[in-house]
């Protein structure tokens, strides 16, 4: 069942697939898709039945990160594209809407699998990391990008990288934006 134009989930045998489909767009995450992710982990966190939770996307990509035409047409307009104008607001406990589409799989009381293609690129990427384990294609390209815009990885990112791999590999990966792939 779609939970916007941006997320489907379906659930078979305790299994449920979640699927990024914005394919035309390589999975790239906006306001829309924010939303769906958030109340599609939310929805996940108290559904009866379901046993584990896999996360894909659609098309060629499993996320290409934030949507910057998007942003960019918000500025374009005259419009800061962040709400406040500097910062999110935090809407979910300590986190704002993007890191909350990140986190929100955190709370998921089951195993949460993302099973991961072509690119997870920068907001992409960071996805990855709200899963409990990926499952990585070899030719993958991943990315933490931000760098390349000035940004901080802030969607969660780097609170949960540093769990994962040495101090020395998260700044390698966060200073330098260098694309790497599956098998790395």
């Amino acid at each position: 069942e779609a939970m916007n134009d941006r997320v489907t989930v379906s659930i078979d045998q305790g299994v449920a697939d979640v699927r990024l489909v914005r394919a035309d767009k390589m999975n790239a995450l906006d306001d829309a898709m924010f939303e769906a992710l958030i109340e599609t982990g939310t929805r996940l966190k108290t559904e009866r039945g379901v046993r584990a939770v896999v996360i894909s996307g659609e098309g060629r990509a499993f996320c290409a990160g934030l949507d910057m035409g998007n942003f960019q047409r918000t500025a374009d307009a005259g419009r800061d594209p962040r709400p406040s104008g500097r910062l999110l607001p935090r809407t979910n406990g300590i986190a704002n809407r993007p890191q909350y589409a990140v986190w929100v799989w955190r709370e998921v009381p089951v195993p949460v699998i993302a099973a991961v293609h072509g690119v997870a690129f920068g907001g992409g990427f960071q996805l990855t990391l709200g899963a409990d384990m990926r499952f990585v294609a070899p030719d993958t390209k991943m990315s933490v990008m931000e760098i390349k815009w000035g940004l901080v990885p802030d969607m969660a990112g780097t609170v949960i990288l540093r769990n994962l791999v040495r101090d020395d590999v998260l700044r390698d990966l966060t200073y330098t934006g260098r694309i790497f792939d599956g098998e790395e």
